[in-house]
């Protein structure tokens, strides 16, 4: 009587390790080959590079080789490109003396075409400007000056319209549409400064462009989402502000974030990430960010970001990937939806701009412009949702802290080497850093809230520590 149950049972365990060990595999497979967008969007702003090979530029992968740039992006995992969209950039005339055309229609729908090619998503970033807006500025096309407020919204809403049909027409219909680039105090201006928010004209002016996004979807059954794009400093004001004012139809709160500028923490902009999302119910995206790898430079154009502000990560190829780690774990758990690196391939070439000739910014890029622009460390941040799945899917790698709270030394339990391993206070800065497999002794500390961050191979794993 017993056997038969006996047998059966045994069947049925083995059923079971094999049915567990099934599932495992396909979850992690369905995870890492489709879940990108189960994990974070993670990409990159490319908006420069048509230029910059047309202007010289060459970048290398890893082994020296020649690369296109869109292909090493996808190659390592990226899975969306942001290209920024200028009305008509032609009556901007750059430091050699040229009209720009870098970021007019025909080099966004070039750029599109080259990204969706490599199977990446795309993100379009539309200025509403000829040139560069950004909180300091927010000017309207040179053709729209002068127009009646009536006549300016049939302009903003054609223009949308137009751009997303000619986008469709090409193939490259946007999977994501920003209306405007950090606007944090004002939108479609007169003035060459921001001249502050009129209401409700300017309610009018967003309300305007997101109905024509949605007459566009409704025409061609598609789902391109709307996005507002802020600054991690006015994020959460101008979510209600623009709330109060009727500016609701959109689906993602864009958000800059550069360590250079910020006065947050990471801890703060978990928060704010996790209090936009459950307030607003909308994604919440780092549209921009950025760090530097280098103090030093490749051409006479003067870099304008030198250093990480109140985050005090290391300017050093390492500090930036650990940023972009410690970025990406902040973003992902507290419910964000992803993270773009601003003009990561902005090397040195004969490319000029309204300011400069070469890049303002090579120093920030993911190249390495001392071998030849060869791919930097920082490529791995598009890799951390795959490396995220094995984390989370494999027990054997779970990291544990203990005592906690503690008066000195801590165990750290699931290291299998000799790790390094970061602790920092609740304003970000490291105050202490240590190569261990089990031990480290923070009794040194004052009393209060630390993070440890543990650097594994290709991701970070943040705990929070108590010290008494």
């Amino acid at each position: 009587m017993f056997k038969p149950v006996i047998f059966c049972l045994k069947h049925y365990r083995v059923r079971l390790i094999i049915s567990r060990s099934i599932a495992y595999l396909v979850i992690t497979f369905l995870l890492i080959n489709t879940g990108q967008s189960q994990c974070l969007i993670i990409g990159a702003d490319l908006s420069y590079v048509n230029s910059i090979q047309a202007n010289g530029g060459i970048y290398r992968d890893k082994a020296g080789n020649i690369i296109d740039p869109y292909f090493i992006f996808a190659e390592r995992g990226a899975n969306m490109v942001r290209i920024r969209l200028w009305h008509t950039p032609e009556n901007m005339i750059d430091h050699c003396g040229n009209p720009i055309s870098t970021n007019n229609l025909k080099d966004v729908i070039l750029a599109f075409q080259r990204a969706k090619a490599q199977g990446l998503k795309l993100n379009l970033a539309i200025h509403y400007g000829d040139y560069f807006n950004d909180p300091g500025k927010q000017k309207m096309p040179k053709a729209w000056e002068g127009l009646s407020h009536e006549l300016l919204l049939d302009s903003i809403y054609n223009y949308t319209y137009f751009v997303l049909e000619r986008f469709e027409a090409e193939g490259v219909r946007p999977d994501i549409v920003a209306i405007g680039n950090e606007t944090t105090w004002g939108f479609i201006d007169e003035t060459a400064t921001t001249n502050g928010w009129s209401w409700p004209e300017d309610a009018d002016k967003f309300n305007v462009a997101l109905s024509a996004v949605d007459n566009f979807n409704l025409s061609h059954k598609a789902t391109v989402k709307k996005a507002l794009h802020f600054t991690d400093n006015t994020a959460e004001w101008l979510a209600g502000l623009f709330t109060s004012h009727n500016i609701t139809n959109y689906d993602i709160i864009g958000i800059s974030f550069y360590p250079v500028w910020t006065q947050l923490t990471l801890q703060n902009l978990g928060d704010l990430v996790k209090w936009l999302k459950n307030t607003y119910n909308k994604e919440i995206v780092i549209f921009e960010t950025g760090a530097p790898w280098t103090t030093e430079n490749a051409d006479n154009y003067s870099n304008f970001m030198n250093d990480n502000g109140n985050l005090n990560y290391p300017v050093s190829k390492q500090g930036q990937k650990d940023f972009l780690y410690d970025l990406a774990n902040t973003v992902y758990k507290n419910g964000g939806s992803g993270i773009l690196y601003w003009e990561p391939a902005w090397i040195s070439s004969e490319m000029c701009d309204f300011w400069g000739q070469g890049s303002s910014y090579e120093n920030v890029s993911f190249f390495d412009f001392n071998s030849g622009n060869t791919t930097l460390p920082a490529f791995d941040i598009f890799n951390f949702c795959n490396n995220l799945v094995v984390d989370e899917f494999d027990d054997s790698k779970s990291i544990s802290i203990f005592p906690n709270p503690t008066t000195s030394n801590i165990e750290i339990n699931g290291l299998h080497k000799f790790t390094e391993i970061h602790v920092t206070d609740n304003m970000g800065r490291v105050v202490g850093k240590f190569i261990s497999d089990k031990y480290i002794d923070i009794g040194y500390l004052t009393v209060g809230v630390y993070s440890i961050s543990i650097l594994l191979d290709k991701t970070v794993i943040t705990k929070r520590i108590i010290k008494e």
